[in-house]
């Protein structure tokens, strides 16, 4: 039998303390978890939209159909509202605008381009002509400068659905894959 001296120390029961600690913790690494598996399954549909792209430019066996590739089939692939394939008046192929690209100074490209290669946003000024609907946002990614011209100096144009349709780091991965994909493609159709 014990008795209760004023010295003795008092014991405090914190179980219900550590249960709900330990309750909050497991919650927050719930949370982290789920943002890991949302944020692979986005990558994997990332992967698997450039995947589509490839394969379709690979499949092109003209310019037409690699300019229906762009206009068409790029749009359905990534959800977007358009595509368009931009190319410098100064050093466009024969017949660009018979087969779907756009021809414009490349002056303008590159003011389009400007920022840093890939514009996000509401399209504004310049590129509110580039689509037959407006647009609610944009990006301009420039294609790989190493290609000859026509391809350096020319730019793919993605209109967006809605406000938030591209994302700032979507320039340093999806977007720059994609211009690249579009690069080798096109090259690969000039030199057939």
């Amino acid at each position: 039998m014990t008795q209760d001296h004023p010295q003795s120390p008092k014991i405090i029961d914190v179980t219900g303390k550590l249960a709900a600690r330990a309750q909050a913790e497991a919650r927050n690494l719930r949370k982290a978890h789920q943002q890991l598996l949302d944020l692979a399954a986005e990558n994997m549909l990332h992967w698997q939209q450039l995947h589509h792209a490839t394969l379709g430019f690979l499949a092109c066996t003209d310019l037409t159909s690699f300019g229906q590739m762009v206009d068409e089939e790029l749009p359905v692939i990534f959800g977007l509202s358009g595509a368009r394939l931009i190319m410098p008046t100064e050093t466009a192929i024969a017949e660009a605008e018979a087969l779907g690209f756009l021809t414009i100074p490349q002056s303008e490209i590159d003011e389009l381009c400007a920022a840093q290669s890939v514009y996000l946003g509401p399209a504004k000024g310049q590129g509110t002509g580039l689509f037959s609907a407006p647009s609610a946002s944009m990006a301009v990614i420039a294609l790989p400068d190493q290609l000859p011209p026509p391809i350096a100096g020319s730019a793919l144009v993605l209109g967006g659905r809605d406000e938030a349709s591209f994302t700032p780091d979507m320039g340093q991965t999806l977007l720059t894959y994609l211009a690249e994909i579009v690069g080798v493609a096109l090259l690969a159709r000039l030199e057939a």
